[in-house]
């Protein structure tokens, strides 16, 4: 088990990359993109940026984002980043109408599928959720104070996601394990219920995501990580279903040739209503579509999508659920600390 004093360092690192990152709203009315500090949505129904409006103290980010999420009804998206400010944004006036500060860097976001809570996790390892009720997107902004939801971690947090269903808030963090925990009905007084845990990877858990279907609404989960590997995991016993070596089946190589042996999982994306992941590997110039036979509940066929252009590695993917269009990010911001 790696070293992981979460925030160990934060005073001597030289340089730091925040890799670009892309969230699309459900109903693909906007899109996302943050590079750095710089947060931009641009308008797809009216063909034009948004102005974002932002009437706090701290006005935007002031250092690297690190995670931006729309939620499940597209009302509300979050922002938030190395300068440990969460801002929640109506996506119907742009406005910042809730802020929160964090003790801690944060790392990861997630909202609830009702929309009346906000959760992220910070470089201590511990998930806070923040209660949204009242707000609407139309009152001035609001200050709000965050709870304790999950603590105890000693691993950085990689990624939140809420089952499809809204009954378990799932964790990923670098000491190779899943957590799914159920979410509790008064969330601020913290979940203590803990329904399985996913054991499996080899090396940290980069990312998760659902795979459901109409034919299976619960879904499954799918996880990726630094040893090479997609999975799938029925979250209520924590069983791991299958796995794909993907470096093997799709041939992946370097910029010189050579044959990538382990190569890290960036980002990975479930294409709504189908049986397909799209999965960002590091150092791939292109996309890995990988296949699943929900029925069997194993993978199938993986396809390596590399008609991107030149040096076009994904940072990030996106998916509406109203449209099969894959959005993908490419780039780095460079930050240097002191």
């Amino acid at each position: 088990m790696e070293n992981t004093q979460p925030e160990g360092g934060e005073n001597n690192r030289d340089l730091e990359v925040a890799p670009a990152l892309i969230s699309v709203h459900p109903t693909q009315d906007s899109v996302a993109v943050a590079v750095g500090s710089d947060l931009r949505v641009f308008d797809l129904r009216g063909n034009c940026a948004v102005t974002l409006v932002d009437e706090t103290g701290e006005a935007f980010h002031k250092d690297s984002i690190r995670a931006i999420r729309y939620g499940a009804n597209g009302k509300l998206f979050v922002s938030s980043g190395d300068d440990k400010l969460v801002k929640v944004w109506s996506t119907d006036s742009w406005r910042c109408i809730a802020s929160v500060c964090s003790e801690k860097r944060v790392s990861a976001v997630a909202v609830s599928n009702d929309g009346l809570y906000v959760c992220y996790a910070d470089k201590f390892g511990v998930v806070w959720v923040v209660d949204l009720h009242g707000l609407d997107g139309n009152e001035t902004l609001v200050n709000k104070k965050a709870s304790p939801l999950l603590a105890h971690y000693c691993s950085i947090i990689t990624s939140l996601e809420f089952s499809p269903d809204g009954r378990f808030i799932v964790t990923a963090d670098r000491d190779f394990k899943i957590r799914v925990t159920v979410f509790p009905k008064k969330p601020l007084d913290g979940a203590h219920e803990i329904q399985s845990f996913c054991l499996g990877h080899t090396e940290f858990v980069s990312c998760l995501a659902f795979l459901f279907t109409v034919d299976y609404p619960q879904g499954f989960l799918v996880s990726g990580g630094g040893d090479s590997t997609v999975r799938l995991w029925d979250i209520n016993p924590g069983t791991l279903l299958d796995t794909c070596e993907f470096g093997s089946k799709a041939g992946i190589v370097d910029y010189k040739g050579n044959e990538v042996s382990c190569s890290t999982v960036t980002d990975l994306c479930t294409i709504p209503g189908s049986n397909v992941v799209a999965v960002a590997v590091q150092s791939l110039q292109g996309i890995l579509l990988v296949s699943c036979d929900l029925s069997s509940q194993t993978f199938g066929a993986v396809k390596v999508i590399s008609n991107m252009g030149d040096s076009f590695i994904p940072t990030s993917l996106g998916c509406s659920s109203s449209a099969e269009l894959l959005w993908t990010i490419t780039g780095v911001s460079k930050t240097s600390r002191f």
